[in-house]
């Protein structure tokens, strides 16, 4: 009998992983089921039934539900499918709203693919610009200073900013 612990995919290659727990031994092991038959325009809900009914992978997925089982494998067919595309030169936005909030400010950045980080920092550096004032704008000011106040953490006071004649000697 076994006690699945974790189920989760490795994108290179197409891999789906199972660790589980032997309950008779108590040992936790590791299972590595490669997703050879897994492309870009696969079905998940399929692929998931094949891997249940599978007489050699089946008995360690029985326990975990057919919507977990497709969930995993419908994340790692829009991997290829954005591998595909960048293969191709098109640039692409994976949908991965159910790892990520609705506000970008709360993305996670280190979860993100290659592909993905670079069509995040594009977007972040598109902001950027268009924010950036530079000389010759209207409202560009030259040594600007802006006090920020205390905020609610207070002032923070520190000694060593405070006199600009330092007092050791090199």
């Amino acid at each position: 009998m076994f006690a699945p612990k974790k189920c989760g995919i490795r994108y290179e290659p197409p891999t789906l992983v199972l660790e589980y727990v032997v309950v008779a031994t108590g040992k936790l092991h590791r299972r590595c089921m490669p997703l050879r038959d897994v492309n870009a325009g696969s079905i998940p809900e399929t692929v998931a039934r094949k891997f249940k009914n599978n007489p050699k992978h089946g008995k360690y997925l029985e326990k975990i539900s057919q919507e977990k089982l497709t969930r995993i494998l419908g994340k790692c067919i829009k991997y290829m499918k954005g591998a595909a595309a960048i293969g191709s030169n098109k640039p692409t936005r994976l949908n991965l709203e159910d790892d990520f909030g609705d506000n970008p400010g709360d993305m996670d950045l280190n979860k993100l693919n290659d592909s993905e980080l670079q069509f995040e920092k594009a977007k972040m550096n598109k902001d950027f610009l268009s924010k950036q004032i530079k000389p010759g704008d209207p409202d560009y000011e030259y040594d600007k200073e802006v006090d920020f106040g205390s905020g609610k953490l207070g002032a923070v006071e520190c000694d060593w900013d405070e006199s600009e004649n330092s007092d050791f000697s090199f």
